[in-house]
Formats: structure tokens, C-alpha cells, sequence
């Protein structure tokens, strides 16, 4: 389940944000099935409930969600189940809505392009070193990128984003040390 020597792929129906590189570094470091409840979006692991990366990111202030609205976070969801539909063999071609269609095709243009075979689509996973959790939308193997964003546009082209800073997941731990400092020392 590690994902040493594998490439983590985040679908985008819009622009790769800066917190995108983080929260890929944040997926490279998982490495066991852990159990999720949609309800509520939670992440549990013996008992005790996990923050998600997203979480984490959003509650130190990475990820800007005043550009976030109903429609395009319902089109965002509808692209990456069509994705993830695609990739596990259940796409129903007839029941698809116009909108989310050139985003399926942009999505099968970079697979094409690429030769991308997915290993997995939307594994819940969890750090067991560092106790947090995270959906990677799909995983595989792309030579000499371990991470990257694909951008999906509705013209039904796509732009790799290949992150490639080693940093990235020093500057994810370094924002989990902090917010678990601020759990344990910041109670209110």
C-alpha cells in the first residue's frame, strides 16, 4: 500500500493551486487502508477518528475557499466520480451529463497521451507514522514524476502539473507538527 515508486495523481476541473504540491506530498506518506464514513467525511482507525489532509490544510490556511461555490464543487465531484467510474470499469456513457462529458474526455486524451494505467482510484488511506488520513484520487506510475495534478478542461483538453520539490513534504510535516501542537497546547 505504500506509495513509494508511484505516481499520485490529483484531478483538477479548474487550476492547480499552490496547496496542491502539499497535499500530494501529504498522500506520498500513506500507507494503510483505514476506514471511511461519508457521512460527515470521516476517517476512523481503530476507534479514533483522523483529520484528513484536506482538513489540516484548510484549518492552517493553505487551501482558499473563498473562491469555492455549490456549482463548481458539485462539478468537481461529478468529474472525479466519472473518473473514478472510468477507471474501475463503470462508466455509464448513456447516463453521462453533458457538462461533466469533455472532462471524461480530457481525462481519456492524458491517458492516451501518457499511457497512464491506474492502480488505484480513490483509495482511504492513512499515515500509521503520522495519524492522518487522505483519499489520492488515483494512483499508478508515470516515469520520473511521483506527483502530479492533471487540470481538466471543458474544452476536453488537459495540462500535467508535475510537482517535483522535495521540500513539499517537509513543509507538510512541518504543517502537521504545528497543528497537532495547537491541539494539544491551544485548547479553548
Amino acid at each position: 500500500m505504500m506509495m513509494r515508486g508511484r505516481t499520485i495523481l490529483d484531478i483538477k476541473t479548474g487550476r492547480a493551486q499552490p496547496w496542491t504540491a502539499l497535499q500530494l506530498a501529504a498522500y506520498t506518506l500513506l500507507d494503510t487502508p483505514v476506514i471511511f464514513q461519508p457521512e460527515g467525511h470521516r476517517y476512523t482507525w481503530e476507534g479514533r477518528e483522523l483529520e484528513s489532509v484536506t482538513t489540516i490544510l484548510q484549518a492552517e490556511g493553505y487551501i482558499d475557499t473563498r473562491w469555492f461555490d455549490d456549482w463548481s464543487r458539485d462539478k468537481g465531484t461529478a468529474v472525479h466520480l466519472a473518473v473514478h467510474y472510468e477507471e474501475t470499469g463503470g462508466v455509464d456513457e448513456h447516463g453521462l451529463d453533458p457538462v461533466i462529458a469533455p472532462y471524461l474526455e480530457a481525462w481519456r486524451a492524458f491517458k492516451d497521451a501518457t499511457g497512464w494505467e491506474t492502480q488505484e482510484s480513490e483509495p482511504r488511506l492513512m499515515s500509521s507514522v503520522h495519524l492522518y488520513a487522505g483519499t489520492p484520487d488515483v494512483v499508478g506510475h508515470l516515469p520520473g514524476i511521483t506527483r502530479a495534478a492533471v487540470e481538466l478542461t471543458p474544452d476536453g483538453s488537459y495540462r500535467l502539473v508535475p510537482y517535483r520539490d522535495r521540500a513539499d513534504v517537509q513543509v507538510w510535516l512541518a504543517i502537521l507538527a504545528g497543528r497537532n501542537w495547537k491541539k494539544n497546547n491551544l485548547r479553548r
